[in-house]
């Protein structure tokens, strides 16, 4: 008794080192088991799939394998509509907000530049990401294989690049986000939406330079940390649009 898998696109990469070969991959039955389950057991978490196919017909994740079936199992199709609902995720997002773990600290603090609702605590366990993903129903980001087979994800990307202008690029690709127009809205420690606040509030806050020659400020309600357009703002404009896609 066996089955067949042909994993499609970048998944291969995704699995285990001794099934990365030629596809496909003819396994023997040695127990019953989901087709979720048994694609994770060959490394890929289901974060990963956008489409499963079963004898050419379309399958959700608890589907069973069977003897003589043979399995296509698809990557995400990019842009990814995560608003829309598919036989393997029926509930659906509006506007993509994150969750992003201890492995991509650099790409939070991007993500909450270009205005993305990001949550990030590089303290938080595994537990606590999980609980928040629960409650808030965000993607979840992260370079952690293994937390992403969690059942309690239903959103989820492994994120493919090391660099962190790679890796914004390559978020901001996969879910379709051209307009950043509600850039540098957000404090980039907490993730709290920027309030105005006037100059004579803070002004013992400032240094003698700042005071001289900025005027506009911004704090954060959350954290009380102070922001304004110095000649750092140029260079993450420029970031932020050369990540576009």
């Amino acid at each position: 008794m066996a089955a067949t898998y042909h994993f499609h696109g970048d998944l291969v990469q995704l699995l285990r080192r001794r099934w990365r070969g030629p596809q496909p991959i003819v396994l023997a039955l040695t127990r019953r088991t989901s087709i979720k389950d048994q694609v994770e057991a060959f490394g890929l978490p289901h974060t990963e799939i956008g489409r499963l196919l079963c004898d050419g017909r379309d399958i959700d994740f608890s589907h069973l394998v069977r003897d003589q079936q043979s399995f296509d199992i698809l990557p995400v199709t990019v842009p990814w509509d995560v608003s829309r609902p598919t036989l393997l995720r029926p509930d659906r997002l509006g506007r993509p907000a994150f969750l992003v773990d201890a492995t991509l600290g650099r790409l939070a603090r991007s993500l909450r530049m270009a205005g993305l609702n990001t949550l990030y605590r590089p303290e938080w366990p595994a537990a606590d990401l999980l609980h928040r993903l629960g409650r808030s129903r965000r993607v979840l980001l992260s370079r952690n294989l293994d937390l992403l087979k969690r059942g309690e994800v239903v959103f989820g990307r492994y994120v493919r690049s090391e660099e962190p202008a790679a890796q914004l690029r390559e978020v901001l690709s996969l879910f379709g986000i051209h307009d950043l127009s509600q850039k540098l809205v957000r404090c980039l420690a907490c993730n709290a939406l920027l309030q105005p606040v006037s100059k004579a509030d803070i002004l013992h806050r400032l240094e003698p330079l700042t005071i001289r020659y900025y005027h506009t400020f911004h704090r954060c309600p959350r954290c009380e940390r102070i922001y304004w357009a110095g000649s750092h703002v140029a260079r993450m404009q420029t970031s932020l649009k050369n990540a576009l896609p």
